[in-house]
């Protein structure tokens, strides 16, 4: 099985792991996979195994915890979800007799509708097709960002500029979640991995490539392989989904390392990096914490400073 492959690995050296990868890469045989990353939301797909693993699913539980908090006692609120996946995340927030809209900014429609399935009849939700940092957002009692401001390359735009990128980067969207919060007085919660892997990040380089590994598959697999071997709950067709994640998802993710830096699609920041962005962004962070076992996703609640009212969130 798979699994045995990858804890064999993450046995040897710490050392030696990087180089085992692509020959265990390699006797894997070819790739099967018609499903691109996060394309398809429906059921029986990947995104779906990978919303319901230990990990995505402990991630929603705490921003669950944190929203519904903020959410109890005002009425007709307005969300905003940044890249709304399968709209699973709700299931831990809403309940019966809710009332309010969740505006889901996501290039693919598929997302909109996925969220829709998951919300009360008193909760209404519009979708934004396209991509965050390119669109105008509108006032917000709150804004979640989760696992999604990674694929905006860059610290700001004068980063990206300097590596021949046009455009906004992660500073100019933290401050347009900001100016979105103030009006309603709202927080935001972003969840990223705690990594280094954006523009100053060379592709091919060493270190990058161990930033990468050191993410996906030392932290993030073995997550997926005690759900695959510990979950009562998950029937076959599931674990067979959650073995083609652990490969296609995290294993041959490593390879991410040696794209061109426009290509990479993934461009993590560490905690303390995060944390000094905020802070360029006039955003108070009211806490941060890890939300799994592994070290691995980090939550952010956040305000805009001097917002003129008061929130519900502690610090």
């Amino acid at each position: 099985m798979l699994e045995d492959d990858v804890e064999a690995l993450l046995r040897r050296p710490r050392a030696e792991q990087l180089a085992g990868l692509q020959p265990l890469l390699d006797g894997l045989g070819p790739a099967q996979l018609s499903e691109e990353w996060n394309t398809t939301f429906g059921p029986r797909s990947l995104f779906d195994a990978w919303t319901s693993t230990s990990i995505a699913t402990g991630l929603y539980v705490a921003n669950g915890q944190v929203l519904r908090k903020h959410l109890d006692g005002r009425s007709d609120w307005r969300i905003i979800e940044v890249g709304g996946g399968d709209g699973k995340l709700w299931n831990q927030v809403l309940r019966p007799g809710d009332q309010g809209e969740i505006i889901v900014v996501d290039p693919v429609p598929e997302a909109h509708s996925r969220v829709q399935l998951n919300v009360p009849d008193g909760v209404s939700v519009r979708g934004i097709t396209g991509f965050v940092q390119d669109v105008e957002l509108p006032d917000a009692d709150a804004v979640v960002c989760s696992l999604t401001l990674h694929h905006v390359a860059g610290a700001d735009a004068a980063e990206r500029a300097a590596h021949g990128l046009s455009g906004p980067g992660k500073l100019e969207t933290l401050i347009a979640f900001g100016q979105a919060l103030k009006a309603r007085s709202g927080i935001g919660i972003l969840n990223e991995a705690n990594m280094m892997c954006d523009l100053s990040t060379p592709p091919g380089d060493q270190v990058t490539r161990e930033n990468v590994f050191d993410s996906y598959v030392r932290r993030c697999a073995p997550g997926v392989i005690s759900d695959i071997r510990g979950r009562s709950d998950a029937d076959e067709d599931l674990r067979a989904r959650w073995r083609a994640m652990l490969r296609h998802w995290f294993l041959e993710q490593v390879r991410v390392a040696d794209l061109p830096l426009a290509d990479r699609d993934v461009y993590e920041l560490p905690v303390g990096r995060w944390m000094a962005l905020m802070g360029r962004a006039d955003l108070l962070v009211r806490s941060n914490r890890c939300t799994d076992d592994y070290e691995l996703f980090w939550q952010y609640v956040f305000e805009p400073k001097n917002q003129g009212g008061a929130s519900s969130v502690s610090p």
